[in-house]
């Protein structure tokens, strides 16, 4: 079994009859980072050692006397014990001091404002890397790396959002410092909120279309849509829509089809949805193809043939209108 510097200064002790005296000389204080310091007195020498546990501390005092023994007789130094000693936690590292900014200090979006700047003048996206966490867990101090090509810098605060903050903000100003061309961040922020507020008023009576959850499978759907509809609103689509379907003899011309796609866009916009007519090539010149799209979420799409353009666009016109009825019913 491996020895210890305490079991090691112990036997050489023995047999010169001393025994080693161990004395507490700092106690931790009861504090979150405790640290404890022994001395131990033996064959007329001194020697300190400090742990973050009294055992810890313990070892390393006699590690000490046994250094200061070879010292003192001129002994040659002696190797390195072949069990280290049981320091279960090590010495806290120095704790870095954390900046503090005035609170008549605005906050700025720094990370946000350096990936701007990154992007807009072709520079790397910044990267940022968390290179340690000193202290307590209820009180740890964090430092963060920004790194943008091969510049780097620091942030140092109690959180991480706060530290990748500050690492941020001295980017942003060493990359302005560096570089002046460099465009304007803070002066694009402020054209971009002066811009969106002149834009909202009117951009907030625009109406949107409702889409459905996109999570939803393909084959759930009907009965999403048809859910997501109230009753009243439902039975008054479907007999609209069934309305449209009631002329089937109708002589088709150009008057009668427009006339069909404003009333069936007027039906679907009851559902919060659009309606479109895609033109498709075919591969036989006497066939033609068309196509219909609802918005939806998955689209509704039908595709018709007929032997002219307008037969095509009326037969797309009644599979769409019969698949939305039996989604709805």
């Amino acid at each position: 079994m491996s020895k210890t510097p305490v079991s090691i200064l112990q036997e050489m002790m023995a047999k010169k009859l001393i025994v080693p005296n161990y004395e507490l000389i700092h106690d931790g204080g009861g504090t979150h980072i405790n640290s404890f310091t022994y001395r131990v007195s033996c064959d007329g020498l001194c020697a300190d050692g400090t742990g973050r546990s009294k055992k810890d501390a313990k070892h390393e005092a006699a590690k000490a006397m046994l250094e200061a023994i070879a010292a003192h007789r001129g002994y040659p130094q002696l190797p390195a014990s072949p069990a280290q000693s049981p320091i279960r936690t090590p010495l806290p590292p120095t704790i870095p001091e954390v900046e503090r900014i005035p609170p008549s200090v605005p906050f700025v979006n720094a990370v946000g404002a350096l990936q701007d700047l990154c992007t807009e003048n072709n520079l790397n996206q910044p990267e940022y890397e968390q290179i340690s966490a000193v202290g307590p867990a209820h009180a740890k101090i964090f430092t963060i790396h920004c790194k943008v090509a091969t510049f780097v810098e620091a942030g140092v605060a109690r959180t991480k959002k706060q530290a990748k903050q500050y690492a941020a903000k001295k980017m942003l100003d060493k990359l302005s410092d560096l570089v002046p061309d460099l465009s304007d961040t803070k002066q694009t922020e402020k054209t971009s909120s002066e811009i969106a507020k002149a834009r909202y008023p009117v951009l907030s009576r625009l109406s949107s279309s409702k889409k459905i959850n996109l999570g939803i499978k393909v084959k759930g759907y009907h009965n999403q849509l048809k859910d997501s509809v109230e009753e009243e609103i439902r039975k008054e689509v479907i007999e609209k829509l069934e309305s449209l379907t009631s002329n089937n003899d109708t002589c088709i011309t150009e008057e009668f089809v427009e006339n069909l796609i404003t009333k069936l866009k007027d039906i679907i916009a009851i559902l919060s949805l659009e309606i479109s007519i895609l033109d498709l090539n075919s591969s036989n010149p006497a066939v033609y193809v068309a196509a219909m799209r609802i918005n939806s979420s998955p689209a509704i799409v039908q595709v018709a043939n007929g032997d002219t353009k307008l037969k095509a666009v009326y037969n797309t016109i009644l599979k769409i209108i019969n698949t939305v009825l039996f989604f709805l019913k």
